[in-house]
This record gives structure tokens, sequence and C-alpha cells, in this order.
């Protein structure tokens, strides 16, 4: 059974675009502590008002699995991709413990709007393992062209290639 962890990016933009529903609908969804708390308290960019978001149904219906994860040297040698390949972005703990727990488990797949995690996806050479916010939910209206399919294949393929320039080859 393939299980989805979602990043912040994904939970924010679903719950402003009435989307939460379609989401977690016969999903099974992981989620680090750490991008939990990104996602439930936020500050709207607007008008600077702390919102929350409502998770608690999809927890109490098992769709939904907040799971914590202890830094850790493999999370910290995720975070520092970056220093094998200057090309690519430094990404933050949420990110990194995502791509820790996909490098764990092959039936875990990441879905992000973030391009520099697609491109650390893509040099770490997990890109099976990522899936698109339009292939979670399909083509809805207004989805932003960082959660398309096509975006995603475009980064991992960016990624791709910076390993094959960067690449630990010893």
């Amino acid at each position: 059974m393939t299980i989805y962890i979602l990043d912040a990016d994904v939970i924010i933009w679903c719950a402003n675009n009435n989307k939460l529903d379609l989401l977690f609908k016969n999903k099974r969804i992981i989620i680090p502590n750490v991008i939990f708390e990104q996602a439930f308290k936020r500050t709207d960019k607007e008008t600077g008002e702390i919102k929350s978001i409502e998770l608690q149904k999809f927890i109490d219906n098992k769709s939904l699995e907040i799971v914590d994860n202890p830094a850790s040297d493999d999370i910290e040698e995720i975070k520092n991709t970056y220093e094998q390949c200057p090309e690519l972005a430094e990404i933050h703990d949420g990110e990194a413990e995502c791509i820790f727990l996909i490098t764990k488990n092959k039936d875990y797949k990441l879905c992000t709007g973030e391009l520099g995690v697609m491109k650390v996806i893509g040099f770490r050479r997990l890109s099976t393992q990522m899936v698109s916010l339009e292939e979670l939910i399909g083509s809805v209206k207004n989805l932003r062209y960082d959660f398309t399919k096509k975006c995603l294949k475009e980064n991992l393929k960016i990624g791709s290639n910076l390993f094959v320039k960067y690449g630990n080859w010893s």
C-alpha cells in the first residue's frame, strides 16, 4: 500500500482552496511533526493573522498520521545535499525528514511543491518516490504550476542531471 508524505505547502494550498477532503480521501498520509506544526498554525501572508488548519478529523479517521522523527546524522546529511552540489538549494528540517522517510521505505511517496526539494530528490535518485499534487487530487481549477506533474518531472530531471555532474562516484 502506498503511503503519501506531504510537505506543508501541499496542505496549506489544499486548505486555502477547499481541497483537504479531496486530498485525504481514500489515502493513507503521514507527515512529520515539524510539517504538522508548520501547516497547523501558519501566518497569513496578506493579513499577518495566525490561522490554523483543522486536521483532527483526518487523524481521527486514520487517513493522517503524525510521525516524530528525531534529528539524526542521516537528516543532517540530507539537509546538506546542497554542499555536494552547489546548484541545489538548502532545504529545511521538515523537508529533510520527508526525504529521510522515503529513503527508508519504498512504499512511501513524497508530495511537495518546493522546486528545490524536487531537485534534491532527483539528485538523490529517488524520483520514483515522488508524486505531484495533481496526481493526488486530479486536475483542478487554479492548481499552481509547482503542483503539476509536468513541473515535478522537469525538476526531477534537473536534479538527476546534477547528479551526473556532481554525484559522488567513489
